[in-house]
């Protein structure tokens, strides 16, 4: 099976005499170095980090190849660490290392799956220190030909290793060089033990369950700026939740009057709410309903909604992608990015990157 994928990927590049003059079963050892890069360059980051361990020369081979993780994830607890590498939907690696209980005494416990839920984990016994394991873990996706687009760190207990790798890779990755973005998540995420960190975007996850129109879920948040150690960074959504049950409509969720409006009883502290996929051909109906006014940005339709006797109003942003309704008061201008849609990476149609697919794929979002 090896030799046949072999010459599959190498057929193209290197001439037949180099398989077909050895008839004995295939030895890694006795390719050349140049057939042996070629191999390695169509593994995944697993394989490459188990072949490192086999020789100086394999090791040298893999540190040879510059490799990108689109998404990397650590989560701490106490007596827990989980690191999370995304190399595509279909290539992942979790890492769960725990201290669990085994006859009367404690031991930690290691388990390796291949899917971001954990599910179907092989889990392996360890008799080597906590900090030693984290630190091998954290090792590896920090060498220097080792690059990661998205961090995500979703910090509950401050584990030395964790927060001193965090220290030496990223504090001083600020400005136009540095290459990996930094999103912290998590409703018990403890922002002072990465106070020094360039944050770029905070999701913190609330599983609050309220429900709307045959599955169709809305995600609600709020928007805020936070400033680590003096570097100020304009935070995206926050704090989202997902109905699927409550039977209603649109007019439902936007009503205004004091007694009404769904939006406005969930929590007064969520100021956007998010329905990918939600189509509104009668928009005009609700402008007309609700007294209020439409504007068009580019390829989206704004209904600008007053609220009865306050200084507040709601911005209803429609277009293809679904809905957005946003909090405001009475004289904030409608914000509409340029580069992105409206509903950011809850948008499974225009945010296609492994960052995002995770998050909608933990918040059980319909691709």
């Amino acid at each position: 099976m090896l030799r046949r994928r072999i010459h599959e990927i190498l057929s193209r590049k290197f001439p037949k005499w180099v398989f077909e003059e050895r008839l004995e079963p295939l030895d890694w050892s006795f390719l050349p170095v140049e057939i042996r890069r070629e191999v390695v360059k169509h593994t995944d980051f697993q394989t490459r980090c188990r072949l490192r361990q086999c020789s100086l020369q394999d090791q040298q081979i893999v540190d040879s190849l510059l490799i990108e993780l689109p998404f990397v994830r650590i989560e701490t607890d106490k007596n827990y660490v989980s690191v999370l590498i995304c190399e595509s939907k279909t290539s992942i690696l979790r890492i769960d290392l725990a201290k669990r209980k085994i006859r009367l005494r404690k031991k930690f416990v290691m388990n390796i799956s291949d899917n971001i839920l954990g599910k179907n984990a092989k889990e392996v016994q360890i008799n080597h220190e906590f900090d030693t394991i984290i630190e091998s873990l954290l090792n590896a996706i920090s060498r220097i030909n080792v690059s990661v687009s998205s961090l995500n760190l979703y910090i509950k207990y401050p584990i030395d290793a964790v927060i001193n790798y965090l220290d030496v890779q990223f504090r001083q990755q600020t400005g136009p060089k540095r290459k990996t973005k930094i999103i912290c998540s998590g409703m018990e995420f403890l922002m002072g033990q990465v106070h020094f960190l360039p944050v770029d975007e905070v999701r913190v996850i609330n599983d609050l369950i309220t429900n709307y129109e045959e599955g169709r879920m809305m995600l609600a948040g709020k928007k805020y700026n936070v400033s680590p150690s003096g570097h100020y960074a304009e935070i995206g959504e926050t704090a989202f939740w997902k109905p699927t049950l409550l039977n209603c409509n649109l007019g439902a969720l936007i009503a205004v009057g004091f007694s009404m409006g769904i939006i406005w009883k969930i929590n007064t502290e969520m100021e956007c709410y998010c329905i990918p996929g939600l189509d509104v051909p009668e928009y005009q109906e609700y402008c007309a309903r609700f007294e209020g006014q439409i504007t068009e940005y580019r390829n989206t339709r704004v209904l600008h909604i007053p609220v009865p006797e306050t200084t507040r109003k709601l911005f209803v942003l429609i277009n293809k992608c679904g809905v957005v309704i946003q909090k405001a008061n009475i004289d904030d201008v409608v914000h509409i990015p340029k580069e992105k849609c409206i509903l950011d990476w809850t948008c499974s149609t225009c945010d296609k990157t492994i960052e995002s697919w995770y998050f909608r794929s933990t918040l059980g979002m319909n691709e």
